[in-house]
């Protein structure tokens, strides 16, 4: 029986390509002869779920970040890329009027390594005309004397950068937005040596006598042009600048010394007698007086008490001078002249307290100089019908006003800006420190020149009296420390009495040379005591012997 072979209606798609990678042609790293399998619906499910999980937990994470955590990320990302900062510009420099550079600008290295700049002064005797800076945000300031004065000007104006900074405050880059503009530069008419050498003085002086400070003023009688303002004690400025313990700057503050107090435009004290010359002035304005009038002293005036015959009033002279006129009045310094000149004694008239005063602001007693630092006091000017005043005002008042002791207060460069009146006849001028600005290459940018302030107070032949009177008093007078020296000089010495302490203020007030007056000056040494002999006189001998050595007259 023979077989049959059986067969089937349908055929797998495989069977049909069984032996298909035998066939030629086919190459299988191509895929050629691969079969295609569908994907299943299986697959598709599982990928959706992934996806939509990913979408929600992403929309999840950023409304997290978005409404909890908007406001840190908004500051981080602040501090992250982009911030602007203050570029400071470069401080203009200070000079002396020979060039000399009185405060300029170094750099120094900060602690992240970046470089910064900072002033540096002269370490002794400038103190209070240059002043000092103090920080201000991310700038610096002026705190006093020129530097406050001229900020502005000194300062120029700050300019933006632009950093990029990474989130740990690193700079990854930065760019200037608008640079800086340096300031201007600023010529003094300081003289830097007659400062040191006046400084240096009254330093000096003050230790080895028992002054607790001193200030000295300088002028050029011309114009008003400060050569020197000094104010002691003082501080190098520089440690302000390197830095200063907060223990040492409460030492600074607490030093009874007061360096930080610029007694040359801010300290009051009665004037003595170096107001005799202007008590003069104005009894020979007001015909009180004339110049060849004599009084006799006698050592002492008396005034009778109406009520206590046996209890007159006595107010004593230094000495008893004898016959004076006016120019030995002024030379000697006689009290009881100019008690009875200033108040009145027996026949003869005195000014009364209305016109002392009158005649005081002419000189510039209880006004303003207007000199270019900050701080400068008004001074003051007793007036005898004030209702603050605690007692009626006496006879005896106006006596102590005449010869400048009671209420009368005044500064030190008050005192230079009348010497410097006496000396040219009238003038009066505003004394100031800048004569001009100028670029970083001393190129002048701007004058600075003012007028005088008062002219002509009283007339030219009373003013020769007066300072005929001034250089008797250094040929024979109170001022003969000022006599011997190669310049002739004119001066007026005064001790100010510290109520019954037994303290005093020194006084010394000149011009020179006498004929041709170049310069005026103003000493004063604080606090002394009655019995020291050695004061501001000393100090003025020394700076003219200085003056005359180097020539420094020459200059002017």
């Amino acid at each position: 029986m023979a077989l049959r072979k059986t067969h089937t209606d349908n055929i797998d798609i495989e069977e049909v390509f069984l032996d298909g990678r035998n066939i030629l042609g086919y190459h299988r790293e191509n895929l050629e002869g691969a079969l295609e399998r569908p994907i299943t619906k299986k697959i598709f499910f599982v990928m959706g779920i992934l996806c939509t999980s990913s979408i929600a937990l992403f929309a999840l994470r950023t409304g997290s970040l978005q409404v909890f955590r908007a406001d840190a990320f908004r500051e981080r990302s602040s501090h992250n890329y982009l911030r602007f900062v203050e570029q400071p510009a470069e401080r203009g420099l200070i000079y002396d009027r020979d060039g000399n550079v009185l405060a300029e600008n170094k750099t120094r290295e900060l602690y992240d390594f970046s470089l910064s700049l900072i002033r540096r002064y002269p370490e002794q005797g400038f103190l209070h005309a240059l002043g000092f800076l103090r920080k201000d945000g991310t700038a610096l300031r002026g705190a006093s004397g020129i530097e406050a004065q001229y900020n502005t000007l000194l300062g120029g104006i700050s300019g933006k950068r632009i950093e990029e900074v990474n989130a740990v405050g690193l700079v990854l880059g930065s760019g200037v937005r608008t640079p800086p503009r340096g300031g201007l530069g600023m010529v003094t008419s300081l003289s830097r040596d007659l400062q040191l050498q006046l400084a240096r003085s009254i330093e000096r002086i003050a230790n080895e006598r028992g002054f607790s400070g001193g200030a000295g003023v300088v002028l050029d009688v011309s114009n008003g042009a400060v050569l020197a303002l000094v104010s002691v004690p003082e501080f190098d400025p520089n440690v302000l600048v390197s830095g200063l313990t907060q223990e040492k700057l409460e030492d600074l503050l607490d030093d009874p010394g007061k360096p930080f107090f610029n007694r040359a435009v801010s300290g009051l004290y009665p004037p003595g007698s170096i107001v005799k010359p202007a008590i003069a002035a104005a009894a020979l304005a007001e015909r009180v007086i004339d110049q060849e009038t004599t009084i006799t002293t006698n050592g002492k005036l008396v005034l009778e008490n109406p009520y206590f015959p046996d209890q007159p009033s006595i107010f004593l002279d230094w000495k008893n001078h004898g016959i004076v006129d006016m120019r030995r009045a002024l030379a000697v310094s006689s009290n009881v002249y100019f008690y009875t000149i200033g108040g009145g004694y027996g026949t003869q008239r005195g000014l009364g307290m209305s016109k002392i005063n009158q005649y005081l602001a002419l000189f510039g007693f209880g006004e303003m100089t207007g000199i270019d630092i900050p701080g400068e006091q008004l001074g003051f000017l007793p007036d005898p019908e004030s209702p603050l005043r605690s007692r009626a005002w006496t006879i005896g008042d106006t006596y102590h006003a005449s010869i400048g002791q009671g209420d009368i207060l005044v500064t030190p460069v008050q005192m230079a800006v009348y010497a410097a009146t006496i000396a040219s006849s009238g003038t009066v001028y505003r004394p100031f420190l800048v004569q001009r600005t100028v670029d970083d290459r001393k190129n002048t940018i701007q004058e600075f020149s003012l007028p005088p302030r008062k002219s002509g107070i009283v007339s030219n032949e009373i003013f020769r009296v007066i300072q005929e009177g001034l250089r008797d008093a250094v040929e024979y007078g109170t001022a003969q420390g000022l006599g011997g020296l190669p310049i002739r000089v004119a001066a007026k010495t005064g001790t100010a009495e510290i109520g019954k302490t037994g303290r005093v203020h020194s006084w010394s007030i000149g011009f020179a040379p006498y004929n041709q007056p170049k310069i005026a000056f103003a000493v004063l040494m604080e606090n002394g005591s009655s019995q020291n002999l050695v004061g501001a006189t000393a100090v003025a001998s020394e700076m003219l012997w200085w003056m005359s050595e180097s020539r420094f007259l020459d200059s002017l």
